[in-house]
């Protein structure tokens, strides 16, 4: 519909303070509109985003559902006459200074994204009725040493169970599902490797969630790595935030410390690892330590280089900036980790979308009240798969999940 063939029935300052808010350039969102052609979604030129949002012409509903697609907002916001407030719960204070004016659209996208799975889980227990239950502690104040010492006990960690695996994604998996036991939604999803490695967020006060990159520089020892940071904001009963462990402002870079800290001992007890040290013959202070130094002293604990710069900082045999100075160089390297294991589709869907989250929605397909279209949508799934992948769910899950 042109401008001269009638009314706009779509306000062009909304679109254009939509795309704003959203953090893209003209060219961006043509260069992202031409990728979703492959899943069926309607053409967006640079030149047609320009036209619509200087009202010289409006755009048909099924290029709304194309930007609805590229910004991460309902379809609904288009029709709105004045640009909505979008409060934005994940605070950025878990990121180095400045990087917040520097994110790049995807990770917008991702954690708006995020965001909207959390109100959506949260909204489907409270309407329903299902009764989830929550078995992290109260709030605490123990150091991050002797918290990561009673949440191993709790969680059943030993060097008995650490011996059982192959693989450091058998390690992430196995702390994956003891957290998720705690009654805590774990989600999985791509971020701008370098930018932001998770974010937590408890919504309503009720219910604790966790987002990982599943796009991290090291792999499942990074995303062990990350789980268990933000687990500890989560310990702590911190309001949203989202994190790449450096922090922005003094009371930032205190809890990333922390979180740091107690990652770190929750994987590597500091006996273990005094003990490989002196095994090694490297039981003493250098000024830096290689990375392949480190490979070779986290390669028996499938941990990453960061739980190992720490252990070192906290024994003291480095200077109290390694990390730091390690972390700031890994994350300008080229940020892929080695390939993963192939997984199904299914199995792509759950990780994302995390086993907690799934045992909500098999609950209520048993209820009968599973809204398929929200989970079609959500999952990025044919109606007609919603069934499949939740009954491929119901068989997956433990007898006592």
């Amino acid at each position: 519909m042109s401008a001269a063939e009638g009314t706009h029935w779509v306000e062009p300052t909304v679109l254009r303070g939509l795309r704003e808010q959203a953090g893209f350039q003209y060219e961006q969102v043509e260069q992202l509109a031409r990728q979703l052609q492959k899943a069926h979604y309607a053409p967006v030129t640079q030149k047609d985003l320009e036209q619509w949002e200087k009202g010289l012409a409006s755009p048909a509903l099924e290029h709304l559902e194309t930007l609805a697609e590229v910004y991460g907002y309902p379809v609904g916001y288009f029709f709105l006459r004045e640009l909505p407030h979008l409060p934005f719960p994940l605070s950025y204070r878990g990121l180095a200074e400045g990087k917040e004016s520097c994110l790049s659209p995807h990770t917008r996208r991702t954690l708006r994204r995020f965001l909207r799975l959390t109100e959506w889980i949260a909204f489907l227990i409270e309407e329903h009725g299902i009764d989830w239950q929550t078995t992290l502690p109260p709030p605490v104040t123990a150091s991050p040493e002797e918290l990561a010492r009673r949440e191993r006990e709790r969680l059943g960690f030993s060097e008995e169970v650490r011996r059982q695996w192959v693989t450091a994604e058998e390690a992430f998996q196995w702390w994956r599902q003891r957290i998720e036991a705690q009654g805590v939604f774990v989600l999985e999803m791509t971020l701008e490797p370098g930018e932001v490695r998770g974010a937590s967020l408890w919504v309503a006060a009720r219910f604790p969630f966790v987002l990982v990159n599943h796009q991290d520089a090291e792999a499942a020892t990074g995303r062990l790595f990350t789980l268990l940071h933000e687990y500890a904001h989560l310990l702590r009963h911190q309001d949203g935030v989202t994190c790449d462990f450096r922090g922005s402002g003094q009371e930032g870079q205190r809890m990333e410390s922390f979180a740091n800290r107690f990652a770190a001992q929750m994987l590597l007890p500091p006996q273990e690892f005094v003990q490989s040290l002196q095994e090694a013959g490297k039981m003493r202070f250098k000024e830096n330590w290689s990375d392949a130094e480190l490979d070779e002293l986290r390669s028996r604990f499938f941990v990453s280089r960061d739980v190992v710069a720490i252990a070192l900082q906290e024994l003291g045999l480095s200077p109290s900036d390694l990390y730091q100075r390690k972390r700031q160089r890994w994350e300008n390297r080229k940020p892929w980790g080695r390939a993963r294991k192939p997984v199904t589709k299914k199995e792509r869907k759950a990780r994302e979308l995390g086993w907690s989250a799934v045992r909500v929605l098999v609950a209520l397909q048993q209820k009968d009240a599973l809204p398929v279209m929200d989970v079609s949508s959500a999952l990025d799934l044919k109606v007609e798969q919603v069934s499949e992948f939740l009954e491929w769910a119901r068989s997956e899950l433990s007898p006592e999940g």
